[in-house]
């Protein structure tokens, strides 16, 4: 017959606490559990709602050690306790694992040393021993933590680092887009604008010439197609007047080059520097729907919410599945890709959204002025 079964039990005794302590635990739990912590400044601990993890260990400290001091017949607590710092070992902060191990040492060895029952079937050595043990078992626990916190940052600093760097080649990408930009609209176009106005004096000296119709129908269809690439490269407009404008001119052109029916909803009457961010978003999402989407119709919305620059691309195209997305990606499509990670690292948020019909893209980006 196991040794615990000859124990006399005096839990009974102990009733009203026992519910007490249940009771105070649930209550602590559902508190933690349900209300929003996390909007709720941040603490040495790194906030209130990151908290929570901290509260429920120490919350089972307190039950299981008090569950020990008053029930004498029930060495369950104690096993129980064991699994304390297996839990604890997958926290993601040292300070907090130290303060719960810590605290979950010491009730352990109350509960063990303050239970005479316990102590008289062991022996001192024996309760020495499983405290040394379980210490060995906290410190364990706390060496994963560090263990984890290593790996959790060194995977944030190579993370801060491709987008410090993915930043980096989007600037020089925008630079590299304005110089072709001023080099054709300030070369090439020029001299095919001073041709066409060559062409269009023969055509007055010559009216019925087709010949000098079709040359000024093709120096005409170039000046257009170069004043478009000027554009999209890098658009004038929005250093000129602003993303709203800039954002309106894309979608006529758009819908000019496409047939695609394209709206807009635009109140955006700020300037900040996120707006080559947010136009590049916004350029590279139309050209998916002209290229990718078989859409017959497409809206863009722009606005300020707040403190920050909201817009969503909708069309009513064949939508786009994750997995298309991966696989365009690993085939060398970063475009998309590239301009979601600038977003994330401007501190914005990138969402495909879910519809029943085509693709919904919402993009928020911080303002910074």
């Amino acid at each position: 017959m196991p040794w615990w079964s000859a124990v006399p039990s005096r839990t009974g005794d102990y009733n009203g606490a026992l519910a007490g302590l249940y009771g105070f635990a649930t209550l602590s739990a559902l508190i933690l559990a349900f209300v929003p912590f996390d909007r709720v400044g941040s603490g040495r601990f790194g906030g209130v709602g990151r908290l929570e993890p901290f509260a429920f260990t120490i919350i089972d400290v307190v039950v299981l050690v008090g569950l020990q001091l008053l029930s004498t017949d029930a060495i369950y607590p104690l096993l129980v306790m064991i699994l304390l710092p297996v839990l604890v070992g997958l926290d993601e902060s040292e300070r907090r694992a130290a303060v719960v191990l810590a605290l979950t040492l010491i009730g352990f060895v109350i509960a063990g040393v303050q239970d005479t029952v316990f102590r008289r079937v062991i022996e001192w050595p024996d309760t020495i021993f499983l405290s040394v043990f379980y210490a060995f078992l906290c410190a364990m626990a706390l060496v994963a933590v560090h263990v984890e916190v290593r790996h959790v940052r060194t995977i944030a600093g190579l993370s801060a680092l491709r987008e410090e760097l993915l930043a980096q080649t989007m600037s020089a990408s925008e630079d590299l887009q304005r110089r072709i930009s001023e080099a054709i609209h300030d070369g090439p176009l020029q001299d095919v604008l001073a041709v066409r106005q060559e062409v269009v004096e023969l055509q007055t000296a010559d009216p019925d010439d087709e010949r000098i119709a079709r040359a000024l129908t093709g120096l005409q269809s170039a000046s257009e197609r170069l004043r478009q690439a000027t554009f999209e490269l890098h658009p004038a407009v929005l250093e000129q007047v602003g993303l709203g404008a800039a954002v309106a001119q894309l979608a006529v052109a758009t819908a000019q080059r496409s047939g695609i029916e394209v709206t807009t909803d635009i109140d955006y009457p700020v300037r900040d520097p996120v707006d080559p961010i947010a136009f590049g978003v916004i350029r590279e999402l139309l050209s998916n729907v002209v290229r990718h989407s078989r859409a017959t119709r497409v809206s863009v919305s722009l606005e300020v919410s707040g403190d920050r620059c909201v817009f969503h691309v909708c069309d009513n195209g064949i939508g786009i599945e994750v997995d298309t997305m991966a696989r365009r990606l690993g085939e060398g499509h970063i475009g998309l890709a590239s301009h979601r990670a600038r977003v994330d690292a401007a501190g914005g948020v990138f969402a495909f959204l879910d519809t029943s019909a085509g693709t919904h893209v919402c993009v928020e980006l911080p303002l910074t002025h």
